[in-house]
């Protein structure tokens, strides 16, 4: 288990939370309804940025 730090820029909230993958930079992570991009991952600490919707994925 693998537990991390989100911040979102220019503001002073954090949230906590666990995952059972490790993330790196560029994944993007859903809580409930809400999406987050990852901008950028150091150690544990993931800076965050919202994002409004995913049309489409393609691999």
């Amino acid at each position: 288990m693998f537990y991390y730090k989100g911040a979102f820029r220019e503001t002073d909230n954090f949230i906590y939370f666990k995952s059972e993958v490790p993330l790196v930079q560029h994944d993007v992570i859903l809580f409930g309804e809400r999406t987050y991009f990852i901008e950028s991952v150091e150690k544990e600490f993931l800076l965050l940025e919202r994002v409004g919707s995913i049309v489409t994925v393609s691999v």
